[in-house]
């Protein structure tokens, strides 16, 4: 009987020590999506990964700040240029670097649609060419008053 009770015993730890380490591998820390940390448009284009690129803007037809990030995996900087319907900012991104649009500062002369409108955004690098719609904010929701202009 005490066998038995033994047996069933250590049955019973390695079926919990099986199911604990097959669980362990499930487990996913979102590690993998490190980049996208607002809300925005997310692109890749010529080695470059753009990552919750929006903008920022009082009004429509008014000056627009870009906010968001660009990352850089390549061993080379890549020149990138990102507009809409009446102006361009050519930007350069550093090779194994980023260009974050909340320390680097740059704005579009105007904005084509109003806050809580969704605007294309002409992008392009190395010979590529792609439109990414982004949401255009105001400073309604509070983290991003300090990114429109004034």
């Amino acid at each position: 009987m005490a066998s038995n009770r033994l047996i069933r015993c250590v049955r019973t730890i390695l079926l919990a020590l099986v199911t604990v380490l097959a669980l362990s591998g499930c487990y996913n820390s979102g590690s993998e999506n490190y980049k996208s940390v607002a809300v925005g448009s997310n692109l890749n284009l010529a080695g470059l990964e753009l990552r919750s690129i929006s903008i920022a803007s009082r009004a429509e037809n008014q000056p627009g700040r870009l906010l968001g990030a660009v990352f850089n995996p390549t061993g080379e900087d890549i020149k990138l240029t990102i507009g809409d319907r009446d102006n361009s900012l050519d930007l350069t991104v550093p090779a194994k670097g980023q260009l974050p649009f909340d320390t680097a500062v740059h704005i579009l002369q105007t904005t084509d649609e109003p806050p809580g409108a969704r605007t294309d955004l002409t992008v392009g690098a190395k010979g590529e060419k792609s439109v990414l719609n982004v949401p255009v904010l105001d400073g309604t929701l509070e983290q991003y008053a300090p990114y429109v202009p004034k």
